[in-house]
């Protein structure tokens, strides 16, 4: 979810408050742009409470990622959770993921971002499409691809892990614009699409952008560091191109997230004091551990924290909200989906685990109701890991699912929160694909 950092200025002193969703502040404040342009980040619109777990009071969130190339992303405003005696109604999805983007190369070199023909014309009819969803307090992502390519086709050699800092602080630009003028909350980042190219081995002769210069230097390839060293292994440097890929992606997510950032100021009386006060807003970014994806929790090198780049002592999952792993899960390879260890922990802190979203839910095959049950254990896990939130796919409308959805995702929240999903007021969540 966008954040907010509050500093005021009161008798030359600074004072910084984080806030965060659910506080007094998000009744006039919140981080998402009127769509189609126009508006502001602090126009009053509504906001989705924190659904916390009740094994733990940890609050978790609720991703639907939605291929518009198929379905209408206006489904997800009409589940929520009934209002209880101790609860008010609340909205089932915190996020809409709209598929898909991707990086292209214009004639003249220059990557820019390529929007799928769908993705075309929700935008453009944003008033329609994302507007509904945000007058419920839902944020609207953007998929990112790195290409449109196959694994078995050559590709144009560049993808989110494969661009140099010159070619990402163009895509930025662009990144920025659909933010102004569609009023997007932020990117979902997904190293897919690349061709072979974009991956290694393949990656080690890039150029840098508009350069003859490698983007790699010899000296990274060889075993003392010298550009005419003894050279590494194949299998070593295959692995030193995707340290260096995953920290290329990580300097991608940290200037988005530095570029997306919008700050504004009121100056006010207090007495016979000018007080001073700054908002910052910050949008919303995931990552999928796909591809480089894969190598940013762990193994990207350190050299690049501090970041030498951006000065700034940044760390990569600092500048997202989610690392989303978007497999599903395997309850006879329960490992498989949770790419987590204790060393992340001790890397990051106590509190990475709301971080990560472990697996994915195929909302249009939907399971039994005991795998669907026991699916929601393996959220929970046990209560030991308080996973920050649940990814959700192909939501369908209501008269193509395979059952009943409201049902079916109660079996996750009455496991959660003791709460049923219901349709809101006047709600059919059966919104057909009409372009």
């Amino acid at each position: 979810m966008s954040g907010f950092i509050l500093t005021t200025r009161k008798n030359n002193m600074k004072y910084k408050l984080k806030i965060v969703c659910g506080t007094l502040l998000l009744l006039f404040l919140i981080s998402c742009q009127e769509p189609g342009g126009g508006g502001s980040p602090a126009d009053t619109l509504p906001s989705i409470p924190y659904k916390r777990l009740l094994a733990n009071n940890t609050p978790v969130e609720f991703i639907c990622y939605v291929d518009v190339e198929k379905y209408n992303p206006l489904n997800a405003k009409d589940y929520i959770f009934g209002a209880t005696a101790d609860a008010a109604e609340t909205q089932f999805f915190n996020y809409v993921v709209l598929a898909y983007s991707y990086l292209t190369k214009t004639a003249n070199g220059y990557i820019t971002l390529e929007l799928s023909p769908a993705l075309k014309y929700i935008l453009n009819n944003s008033t329609t499409y994302i507007k509904p969803l945000h007058q419920k307090g839902i944020k609207v992502l953007i998929e990112v691809r790195s290409g449109n390519f196959s694994e078995d086709q050559d590709g144009i050699g560049v993808g989110l892990g494969t661009l140099d800092m010159a070619t990402i602080n163009e895509l930025t630009k662009d990144l920025k614009l659909m933010v102004n003028q569609y009023g997007i909350d932020g990117f979902d980042f997904n190293d897919v699409g690349g061709g072979k190219k974009a991956y290694p081995p393949f990656t080690r002769d890039l150029k840098q952008f508009r350069s003859d210069k490698p983007m790699y230097p010899n000296e990274l390839f060889t075993q003392d560091g010298t550009e005419d060293g003894p050279p590494l292994s194949d299998q070593e440097i295959k692995e030193k191109l995707w340290l260096e890929g995953g920290s290329y992606l990580s300097l991608l997510v940290h200037r988005t997230d530095e570029a997306l950032k919008e700050t504004y100021t009121w100056t006010y009386r207090n007495g016979p004091i000018d007080d001073e006060v700054n908002l910052t807003v910050t949008r919303t970014i995931f990552v999928r551990n796909k591809n480089h994806g894969a190598r940013l929790p762990l193994e990207v090198r350190k050299a690049y924290m501090p970041d030498a780049y951006a000065g700034a002592d940044t760390t990569t999952m600092g500048n997202m909200r989610y690392l989303i792993n978007d497999a599903p899960y395997d309850k006879d390879n329960p490992k498989l989906p949770f790419l987590w260890d204790e060393e992340f922990k001790v890397d990051k802190g106590e509190d990475a685990d709301d971080k990560y979203a472990p697996f994915t839910v195929d909302l249009l095959n939907q399971q039994d109701s005991t795998t669907a049950q026991s699916w929601a254990d393996a959220f929970l896990a046990g209560n030991q890991h308080p996973y920050g939130a649940l990814y959700f796919t192909n939501l369908p409308p209501a008269s193509e699912a395979h059952g009943d959805l409201t049902t079916y995702l109660t079996y996750f929240s009455r496991k959660f929160f003791e709460r049923q999903v219901r349709l809101t007021e006047g709600g059919s969540a059966d919104y057909k694909k009409t372009w």
